[in-house]
């Protein structure tokens, strides 16, 4: 099913306590009678851990997930969402589910356990294809292998519906089943034995794909909103 996604970032100021609220109000009036499938939503709600091992933004934002088999879905999306105050980037996107979960939670629930969200460009030093068997073909099945991964959506940017928007190429959301999982990263990186070698792994397969002085990682929750 075609998938859009919307990043927002509200105005400079906004803050955190409160804003996962009012984003929820705010995006179910938006897209109230667009006609979507699903429409999912990711924001900040509580501020990430000062010390840890995942470089976390600490400023809100909100990611808005739109499916449905209408063509035309993602410009109506787009062109309501961005009525919004702040600043909205569009995309639509490629879905992958490396590891995928049943939902077992209401419309307008959170989703338990812990998520983060990661957007990024590719390294200046690839084209597309290298770039893509990079992260599709090495990456992912190492994350597999190391990571407690309870969901992982991998979202390939395939262009951009919202004029203005930055160049990013993938948005991913990795989930948790407690946030222990995520935010420890003996936990994260495979147990005591396994995570100086596996934290060095992974940072160093990053490097080569990923254009690290842009890259973006945000503890968010999860929602899935009444369509």
């Amino acid at each position: 099913m075609p998938k859009w996604m919307y990043v927002w970032n509200p105005p400079r100021g906004t803050a955190l306590a409160g804003f996962a609220e009012e984003a929820r109000a705010a995006v179910s009036r938006q897209a109230r009678g667009l006609g979507a499938a699903e429409l999912e939503l990711h924001v900040t709600e509580e501020p990430p851990p000062r010390l840890a091992v995942i470089p976390f933004k600490r400023r809100p934002l909100a990611l808005v997930s739109v499916r449905g088999e209408d063509v035309e879905l993602g410009a109506r999306a787009g062109d309501r969402l961005d009525d919004l105050p702040g600043a909205w980037a569009g995309y639509r996107v490629e879905e992958a589910l490396p590891v995928a979960r049943a939902r077992t939670w209401g419309h307008g629930t959170r989703a338990p356990g812990a998520c983060l969200l990661t957007i990024f460009r590719r390294h200046p030093r690839l084209d597309r294809e290298r770039f893509l068997r990079e992260w599709h073909g090495k990456h992912t099945p190492m994350s597999l292998d190391i990571h407690p991964l309870w969901s992982y959506v991998r979202n390939t940017v395939q262009e951009i519906v919202l004029p203005g928007s930055p160049p990013w190429d993938g948005l991913v959301t990795e989930s948790f089943r407690e946030p222990g999982e995520l935010l420890n990263p003996v936990r994260l990186f495979g147990g005591p034995l396994r995570a100086p070698w596996n934290m060095a792994r992974v940072g160093l397969h990053i490097s080569r794909f990923m254009d690290l002085r842009s890259m973006e990682n945000h503890l968010v929750a999860e929602y899935t909103l009444e369509p």
